[in-house]
């Protein structure tokens, strides 16, 4: 893969891009799982969570977004500057959404236009059950359901066309192996269909345009063409693997990430924990925020917590190229850094 993020750039209006732009789009139909379009934005995955409301709302328009975190905040803050109402459904720290919740929230608000939450919530490591909140928004609404899926795409089992979902969103550089500046947008017919009805302003992020454009194996303005080499190469790699055997090597790292955690004394803040990542309390007494910039130190990146969560849990990826001798290290450096013997963790 860093072969191919270092090759001599593609012309951007040329055959060989082309080529590379239709298979990217069939490959990403696959790890969606959907027979609906898919639109590749050179942009961060918050230009994708952009785009879904320019294209999807107009001013005014209500929208539930269920927060289980700061990226589900955020979602409600895009909303705000762009003149929509956010409907904020705000979860308990550690907790994922309710579906009894949704469906109050929906019969309370019966012209919302869309559901906004996240599938794996970065920030809090918690998963939401997203075929069992679209199944809520479905059977009581006309609602869209949008989905952030930016650290959940090619780590969780996700089916966007079986359960429903109208635009799913997400990003190169967790599950998908990939360096960051890439995002996507899978879309369904419903999704389409409110892009003649949307009024809020859009140029960049414009999907209409990018549609247009997409029959050629083209984006409406200068791609970054080493990141969609490098895309390619990593969903060759997903696939070769196969994506049930990757769903299932997630579920395996997460469990020995937690059963690690709990043998030095962490426990995890999530009542469901997602599979790519673990937000973990750490020992009391100790201070989470010390011990991620100690990590640093022995060259182990791992995240501290963010806004309420600052220094008080520490956050570790187990996606994509990340293996089990890597969250082994990891935890071998917690437990040098705790200076406690961790109990034995069955391999």
């Amino acid at each position: 893969m860093r072969r191919a993020l270092s090759r001599e750039a593609l012309h951007h209006r040329g055959r060989e891009f082309k080529a590379l732009f239709d298979e990217l789009g069939a490959s990403l139909k696959r790890l969606f799982r959907t027979s609906g379009e898919i639109l590749l934005m050179t942009g961060s995955g918050t230009a994708a969570m952009e785009s879904s409301v320019v294209n999807l709302l107009s001013a005014g328009d209500e929208a539930i977004v269920i927060s289980t975190g700061f990226f589900g905040e955020r979602f409600a803050e895009i909303l705000a500057a762009y003149g929509a109402r956010p409907i904020l459904l705000q979860r308990p720290l550690g907790e994922s959404a309710d579906s009894d919740e949704i469906v109050r929230s929906l019969r309370e608000h019966p012209g919302a236009k869309a559901v906004f939450l996240q599938h794996a919530e970065t920030s809090t490591g918690v998963l939401n059950d997203i075929e069992a909140a679209s199944r809520a928004v479905r059977e009581n609404s006309d609602a869209l359901v949008v989905v952030d899926a930016i650290s959940s795409l090619g780590v969780e089992r996700l089916e966007m066309d079986a359960w429903g979902l109208d635009a799913v969103l997400s990003a190169s550089q967790k599950g998908l192996m990939n360096a960051p500046g890439l995002s996507f947008a899978a879309l369904s017919p419903r999704a389409l269909k409110r892009l003649d009805e949307a009024r809020l302003p859009r140029f960049y992020l414009d999907w209409r345009t990018m549609r247009h454009h997409a029959p050629l194996g083209q984006t409406p303005y200068t791609p970054a063409t080493p990141l969609f080499a490098g895309q390619l190469e990593a969903l060759r790699l997903i696939e070769r693997e196969g994506l049930e055997n990757v769903w299932s090597r997630a579920v395996k790292l997460s469990r020995f990430a937690l059963e690690s955690a709990q043998a030095l004394g962490f426990s995890p803040l999530a009542r469901h924990p997602a599979h790519g990542l673990s937000a973990l309390l750490p020992p009391e007494g100790e201070d989470a925020g010390r011990l991620v910039e100690a990590l640093r130190e022995d060259g182990i990146w791992i995240a501290h917590g963010q806004k309420q969560l600052k220094g008080k849990i520490v956050r570790l990826a187990h996606m994509g190229h990340i293996r089990k001798a890597d969250v082994a290290r990891a935890f071998a450096a917690l437990e040098a850094r705790l200076g406690r013997p961790s109990q034995p963790v069955r391999a």
